[in-house]
């Protein structure tokens, strides 16, 4: 499975491209740490980016939420907040959609930031 985890360093288009050819061609998912700034593309379900942030960088679960890139939509409207990852009524989100405006914007940020 290809997942890739961008901490310091950026990804261009082009990669996150060739990673979403394994699943879903235009639409590639991901995770994001918002605590620690990481964000991870790829794989087949949102909870296999929310794994890789866990074993790999200590990630917390209650700091990962899921997001999807629609590769083939405008840089203002390609992300997606729905992932079953996201359900966590601990924190008031109790469906698959980020209800919090704050974490959705936190994730935007984010994502475009490591994306060149």
């Amino acid at each position: 499975m290809n997942i890739k985890l961008i901490a310091e360093e950026k990804i261009t288009i082009s990669e996150l491209k060739e990673i979403a050819q394994e699943f879903y061609i235009t639409m590639i998912k991901g995770a994001v740490d918002i605590e620690k700034g990481i964000v991870v593309f790829g794989g087949e379900y949102h909870i296999d980016a929310s794994a890789f942030l866990t074993e790999k960088t200590g990630s917390k679960s209650d700091d990962i939420w899921g997001f999807n890139i629609y590769l083939d939509q405008p840089k203002e409207e390609w992300i997606e907040y729905r992932a079953l990852i996201n359900i966590k009524p601990v924190h008031g989100n109790r469906s698959m959609i980020i209800s919090d405006k704050k974490i959705r914007d936190r994730i935007q940020t984010l994502v475009n930031s490591k994306i060149e």
